[in-house]
């Protein structure tokens, strides 16, 4: 049988239709399935799986690994676009395993170091051979089928929850996948501060960690030179992790 035959690509889609587009012509030769959370439908001839508007990520990519019948699934973004091999790779490497992110500034993401206290750091080296690493981004994501996300989560951090919910994850060095972001939601947004803030504060045991939390997103909207709103999203997201937990 071929690799590709036991292995469902399943792709949340929101609202980036362009990036959507392009990814399409990628994922011919292997069994897909586009989860369908964009308001108005979209429309496209593939299969797909329509939800209705702004279910959120978590719960998209749930109802997509509940519907995928193989064992193993591909997560992938909507604005993400695998290199030729890539997913290839990932399915020969096996387990909960992802590429090597790379976004317009070079490398976005060569997994995560995640810490006890709060802090979720994003690593940019580039490796010359697979590693483990505390947790992957689930913009391009090789996961068994039977896992599932925390649907608390509104949108982001989700996936490093998953991950070290599972153990960890492997960096797969050779993968290489382009990542667009901020296809869903702008990343300096208030709306974005906001859900990263009540993920992230989420991740940890409440109590100081929270304001922990709290105090590294104060700190990277004033280097941005962030809006008020923003400030204003981070105290939001802190009351929003206390009604979710």
């Amino acid at each position: 049988m071929n690799h590709r035959d036991a292995v469902t690509v399943v792709v949340p889609h929101r609202s980036a239709r362009a990036s959507l587009l392009r990814l399409l012509p990628r994922l011919e030769g292997w069994r897909h399935l586009i989860v369908d959370d964009s308001d108005d439908g979209v429309g496209l001839d593939a299969p797909s799986l329509r939800l209705g508007g702004g279910r959120g990520f978590a719960v998209a990519a749930n109802r997509g690994l509940a519907a995928a019948t193989s064992a193993v699934v591909i997560l992938l973004n909507d604005d993400a676009l695998p290199e030729e091999d890539c997913l290839d790779r990932l399915v020969f490497a096996g387990g909960l395993c992802g590429p090597l992110l790379i976004g317009a500034a070079g490398v976005e993401s060569a997994g995560l170091r995640v810490s006890t206290w709060g802090r979720v750091r994003q690593r940019t080296d580039v490796p010359t051979e697979d590693r483990n690493v505390d947790a992957l981004s689930g913009a391009c994501l090789l996961m068994p089928t039977s896992a599932r996300f925390d649907e608390r989560f509104p949108h982001g951090f989700e996936d490093v929850e998953l991950c070290r919910r599972l153990g960890g994850a492997r960096l797969v060095a050779g993968a290489r996948c382009w990542h667009e972001g901020g296809g869903t939601l702008h990343r300096r947004s208030p709306l974005a501060t906001q859900h990263a803030v009540t993920g992230q504060a989420l991740l940890f045991a409440p109590g100081w960690r929270t304001w922990a939390v709290a105090g590294l997103h104060a700190a990277q909207v004033l280097r941005e030179g962030g809006p008020v709103a923003r400030v204003a999203a981070i105290a939001d997201g802190v009351r929003e992790s206390r009604r979710r937990r």
